[in-house]
């Protein structure tokens, strides 16, 4: 389908109205990080219940994976490029925020935004963004005239763990082979974003009853240590800079420790770091550096272990993946696209890893992320939807 004959199609059949009403079904529906992260229920239901059923109301026949993943695929002729949407279930939980699933219809000026506006928890992240995708999908679907590339559209059961293992399951396992991807992201095209290590550090002492306390070695004193040797590192680890992304991050996110009881002297402390990496930065030389700023600690013995990590990611103007994009938005909305960067991790970098181009693209709003006034603007989605189909039919 050429330029032409794809904006037309799309601007006769894809309605404002109908993708609000998506958008409302699909933020009325719970579906927050909890500890039981990918495996908790409502995530889950979310996708079986909610966005399966939604597509095969247009004749797309997704399925879902072991880990409750869902795949939904068009086939194309042959010949153009296989196109991969990916969208997300899980959504920050609801915290202090009111009404939090209403999915209520409010004005956006008193918010900065204009237009309608629909209310509540991840409407703003993934839930714009997947509305968007959504209704691209169902749209070509319908369009009689044939793709020439696959297309791809899969909700990851993720959203807010940090981690790669969501996707990362889907694109090993679920037969999702993609020449350029595009993840959720902000009304811009999201062009690279930062990664990101976590490091755990386990100090070690030993436990005494706290009214002897000479018997013991505090953990929580060797935590202190530890800190102290860190501070030179923090916030930035290191001169090295992006002309976009900045210098990389070194801070502490979380401490706790051991044993649970009252009246003794603590054993182990345990603290993990957030290390953000620029693209071409090794995790392992970030955890040396960590390992060798701390050096020995004694009386107490210090362990330093990685845990999750996300890869950081870039890609050039010139990428095909972008040109595609950016061609979209000028047919489709009329204007010049603008292009950011992103200090958060996101799978973006693991994407690009498999060889698939990938940048991020939709509705995301990161004034109103984990607020008590978490919103979207539907014309915003309403949008993004318009150059995501625009972009699944002319490749």
């Amino acid at each position: 389908m050429d330029s032409g004959q794809a904006k037309r199609f799309v601007e006769e059949n894809l309605r404002y109205e109908d993708v609000k009403q998506l958008l409302i079904k699909l933020v009325q529906a719970p579906s927050p990080q909890t500890d039981l992260l990918e495996e908790e229920p409502k995530v889950l239901s979310l996708i079986s219940e909610v966005i399966r059923p939604e597509l095969e109301q247009s004749g797309i026949h997704p399925i879902i994976d072991d880990k409750g993943n869902l795949i939904a695929s068009l086939k194309g002729k042959g010949g153009g490029r296989r196109l991969l949407l990916v969208a997300y279930a899980m959504n920050a939980a609801p915290s202090t925020m009111q009404s939090p699933y209403s999915g209520a219809l409010i004005d956006g000026a008193a918010y900065g935004v204009q237009g309608e506006c629909v209310w509540g928890r991840g409407a703003c992240e993934q839930k714009g963004s997947l509305a968007a995708m959504m209704a691209a999908m169902k749209l070509v679907a319908t369009c009689k005239a044939g793709l020439r590339g696959d297309l791809f559209f899969v909700t990851s059961t993720a959203g807010e763990t940090g981690r790669h293992d969501s996707l990362a399951h889907i694109l090993e396992h679920g037969n999702v082979q993609a020449d350029w991807g595009i993840i959720d992201g902000p009304p811009e095209i999201q062009l690279g974003n930062k990664g990101r290590i976590d490091i755990l550090v386990i100090v070690k002492g030993k436990q005494s009853h706290s009214s002897r306390p000479w018997e013991g070695i505090n953990a929580i004193e060797g935590a202190v240590k530890v800190l102290e040797r860190l501070k030179p590192l923090m916030p930035f680890p290191s001169d090295r800079a992006h002309p976009e992304l900045g210098k990389v991050s070194l801070t502490s996110t979380s401490i706790e420790s051991f044993p649970k009881a009252t009246h003794t002297i603590q054993s182990e402390c345990r603290m993990v770091f957030d290390r953000r990496l620029l693209p071409g930065d090794d995790p392992d030389e970030a955890i040396r550096q960590l390992e060798k700023a701390i050096g020995t600690a004694e009386p107490f013995s210090v362990e330093v272990k990685r845990k999750d990590f996300m890869y950081p990611s870039e890609v050039s103007k010139d990428a095909d993946v972008v040109k595609s994009l950016s061609q979209a938005i000028r047919v489709m909305l009329g204007r010049e696209p603008q292009y950011s960067y992103s200090t958060a991790a996101n799978d973006t970098g693991l994407l690009n890893v498999k060889g698939i181009q990938g940048i991020n693209y939709g509705s995301r709003d990161i004034r109103f992320q984990h607020t008590d006034h978490d919103l979207v603007s539907v014309n915003s989605v309403f949008e993004a939807a318009k150059v995501f189909a625009f972009m699944a039919l002319h490749r």
